[in-house]
């Protein structure tokens, strides 16, 4: 509700293709089934291109030996890859050269690959492959000055391609080269920092592409795939997936298109559809590499390092030097806690390419996913030292220090960043928003620094300090622990601001925000591009007991857990939405696994799923504390500060199995529900209590309506409509005191509208009861703050009872609510 940090990609459906139907080929003679083996091998159809290869009664030894090595090297057929090269007069041509060098790529043996490429290319030095697979190998081994020699022929070579292509790309005709050379034009602008120089470099890079598949040959899928690629790297994920999603339907079977699918997909939390990614890799190749570091990466992002771990050392059992897997790995055991044996990981990457960034950047990002600050900073500036280029290694760090609140050295490193890739979405919307904070105003207290837009918001000062300083002592007493630094509190004007603070993009649909040391909020008013009101002190307590448990577990508390105890440090009721809700899942079983309530907040299958895991994680953190005491709930954030598993969290603190608890959870869970009224035979008993309820006020009968609707409010005690109906007519009836009383357990569920909590006030000031008045005028004023006339009624109580300093600060507000209001309005 309060600190969802995922963004529902709209582009997510177009990444999934379309269901795949059986390709038309045209009617071949039997003397030519070598162009249906090669129309089958376009469309992925690789085992089949193989048999019909048997047929081929004549035909160019060449291309029928590149067609069977490209079917055999795309299934993971290596070795009968190179045999089918071997034969002569086959072998010592440049076209199966390259194609040797590439299947000793794909096995992760780039020292071979590059020696073959370099000996091709004395013997043919105009040839585009052999040119760009020694750039992308000897990139891949970290060296980056032999990557940028062999990029560079592409550009300052004899033959010119890209001021060649800049005035006459009619004259390309060939879609390969073309794509390659896109490809190879595209490194060597972000090695060299070419982009920073020449802007336009990235449209023509792009057009490359698009002329490849649209204009030279329309089925060259591979640059489709060179153009997803592309986008993605500059954090475009809908043109991305629309490139991806073209490749994927001219053949559904590139486990390059695959990996990217499911890389992609990995971005949202989408974890079935990296699955789904992981099988379709594993289709073409059952013992696909590409798969398994895939897999072990997929299993890390849903917090499972002890899993990853397997698919990682399979990957490396087949692949000793894959520099991508060593890092993962090396991530794994240091999230696990196990330091030795993650630098023993990294030490061993380096044995590999002793100046790569590869291994250190993939530690890096996991670090920082896990919120591991101080560690994952560190990894991230050996990446960016190794590899000044690599925009996502710096963009990770500036990320990361925005969320840990260092601002400055946030800007200076996406800066950096802009300047590398002026045409990265997320740096550019950042260093936007770090522009607009820079005009922010403070407001620091003893424990708490608010942030806020002094033009829009300027009387959240008047409130949020006061208020955070009056829970402090209680959230931090609760957990046993204080924050070492103060806590910032950023409040934005515009819900896209909010979203691009927490995420890096302009859309995230909810109010508030934790990251640990920051907390972030909208602005709680109604205006454009704003969420509307809410009670901001309730969403505040909640992020910051975000921010406590954060901080006393170093980060390393389950999300279910933390969400679960900043619900219970709301103290507020039960939210009456909730009940229908927790009174079906309970009833029919449906209450979330421990296993899966963490990602039914990240990644909601169904429309209710992350209300449900809000709700059930409260009632698991207030059923421990019932029946475990509060010190359980401290011994199981320690065991979580450890780095122990869901499963030893639970041995060691409850002395119980994951399913030993959730058996008895549910047992009691059912009795929670026992008296909620919402059986069968309770709920006819209340239809029809409430026909003659109804019918009394409408004959307005109110004392008859009366004990009726009373009886209704004792068999279904969680239900908004006999507390509205019981508030009136206790009015009606002369029993304002119990009429005041209804309307306070109306008001106490209320989170954006200050409609019950004024009236409980005035109710209750009514009554002679201001100490009661005042309570509920200032939640009013709380869950709307920029209500004047919740001001007002404050005002008015604050004077009744003698309280200046009240009085002097709510005329203060309405001044400003005045001026705001003034503005809002003048003409332009």
């Amino acid at each position: 509700m309060f600190d969802d940090q995922t963004i529902p990609g709209k582009w997510l459906k177009a990444m999934v293709p379309e269901q795949q139907k059986e390709p038309q080929y045209p009617d071949y003679d039997q003397n030519n089934s070598l162009e249906k083996a090669s129309d089958q091998m376009w469309a992925g159809q690789y085992r089949r291109a193989l048999v019909t290869l048997e047929s081929v009664k004549k035909g160019k030894p060449l291309r029928i030996a590149l067609i069977r090595a490209e079917c055999q090297l795309r299934l993971g057929r290596y070795e009968a890859a190179l045999a089918s090269l071997s034969a002569s007069p086959v072998a010592h041509d440049p076209a199966a050269q390259t194609m040797w060098a590439r299947i000793m790529g794909a096995q992760g043996e780039y020292p071979s690959a590059i020696s073959i490429l370099q000996n091709e290319i004395k013997s043919h030095p105009d040839l585009v492959a052999p040119r760009y697979y020694l750039g992308a190998y000897r990139e891949k081994m970290g060296d980056i000055s032999g990557a940028t020699e062999a990029f560079d022929w592409f550009i300052d070579g004899p033959r010119n391609y890209l001021q060649n292509w800049i005035g006459h790309p009619e004259t390309f005709d060939d879609a390969e080269e073309v794509t390659l050379m896109g490809r190879a034009i595209d490194r060597w602008a972000t090695l060299t920092s070419a982009y920073q120089r020449e802007i336009r470099l990235h449209d023509v890079v792009l057009n490359m592409f698009v002329r490849a598949y649209d204009q030279i040959d329309q089925g060259y899928w591979p640059a489709h795939l060179a153009a997803a690629e592309t986008f993605s790297l500059h954090d475009d994920p809908q043109s991305a997936a629309d490139e991806l999603q073209q490749a994927l339907q001219a053949n559904p079977n590139d486990v390059q298109s695959w990996k990217l699918f499911g890389q992609m997909a990995l971005e949202q939390f989408n974890f079935d559809g990296v699955d789904q990614a992981v099988q379709a890799m594993r289709g073409v190749d059952e013992h696909s590499v590409e798969a398994d570091v895939l897999e072990g990466r997929n299993l890390l992002a849903q917090r499972m390092p002890n899993l990853a771990m397997p698919p990682l050392q399979k990957a490396l059992a087949a692949q000793p030097a894959n520099l991508e897997a060593l890092g993962l790995l090396a991530a794994a055991q240091e999230v696990l806690l196990q330091n030795d044996p993650c630098a023993a990981t990294l030490k061993r990457a380096d044995a590999i390419a002793p100046q790569s960034a590869v291994a250190y950047f993939e530690v890096a990002e996991q670090l920082s996913a896990m919120r591991q600050y101080p560690q994952s900073a560190q990894m991230y500036q050996i990446a960016i030292q190794r590899a000044p280029w690599w925009t996502r290694a710096r963009n990770g760090l500036g990320m990361l220090y925005a969320q840990s609140g260092d601002e400055d050295l946030a800007k200076k490193v996406l800066d950096a960043a802009h300047t590398l890739d002026p045409f990265n979405y997320t740096t550019t919307n950042y260093l936007r928003l770090l522009d607009i904070m820079a005009k922010f105003a403070h407001r620091e207290s003893a424990h708490f620094i608010v942030t806020y837009d002094p033009v829009q918001d300027p009387i959240i000062p008047e409130y949020f300090n006061d208020y955070l300083e009056s829970v402090y002592p209680l959230v931090t007493g609760a957990f046993d622990f204080e924050p070492k630094v103060k806590t910032l509190i950023e409040v934005f004007p515009t819900q896209d601001e909010f979203a691009v603070r927490t995420t890096g993009a302009p859309w995230l649909p909810t109010v508030g925000a934790s990251t640990g040391r920051i907390i972030a909020l909208a602005a709680p008013r109604t205006g454009e591009r704003t969420t509307g009101p809410f009670n901001f002190s309730q969403v505040l307590r909640h992020e910051f007991t975000h921010t406590v448990t954060l901080g006393a577990t170093d980060n390393r508390i389950a999300h279910w857990f933390t969400e679960g105890l900043a619900v219970q440090q709301e103290h507020s009721p039960l939210r009456w939405e909730w009940v229908p809700m927790l009174y079906d899942a309970v009833t029919r079983h449906r209450m979330f696994p421990i296993d899966e309530l963490t990602w039914a907040f990240v990644r909601p299958r169904h429309p209710i799923d992350r209300q449900l895991a809000y709700a059930q994680s409260s009632w698991i953190c207030q059923y421990i504390e019932e029946t475990y005491g509060h010190p359980t709930i401290l011994a199981m954030m320690n065991e979580y500060r450890l780095g122990h598993t869901e499963d030893e969290v639970f041995h060691n603190s409850l002395h119980r199995s994951e399913s030993q608890f959730s058996d008895e959870f549910q047992t009691w869970c059912e009795k929670q529900i026992a008296g909620w009224g919402y059986d069968e035979a309770t709920s006819a008993k209340y239809d029809q209590l409430r026909s003659e309820g109804e019918d009394l006020i409408s004959q307005r009968q109110f004392q008859l309506a009366l004990p009726i609707w009373e009886q209704i409010q004792q068999i279904r005690p969680m239900d908004i409509l006999p507390h509205k109906r019981l508030a009136a007519l206790y009015r009606l009836c002369n029993q304002p005191r119990k009429s005041a009383d209804e309307l306070a357990v109306l008001a106490a569920v209320e989170l954006q509208n200050n409609t019950f909590a004024k009236a409980t006030a005035r109710a209750y000031r009514d009554i002679g009861d201001l100490k009661e008045a005042i309570r509920w005028a200032r939640r009013a004023v709380y869950t709307d703050l920029y209500d004047a006339d919740a001001h007002s009624l404050l005002a008015e109580l604050d004077e009744k009872i003698g309280d200046a300093g009240g009085l002097a600060r709510e005329q203060r507000v309405m001044g400003e609510l005045r001026a705001l209001n003034a503005a809002t309005t003048q003409p332009n």
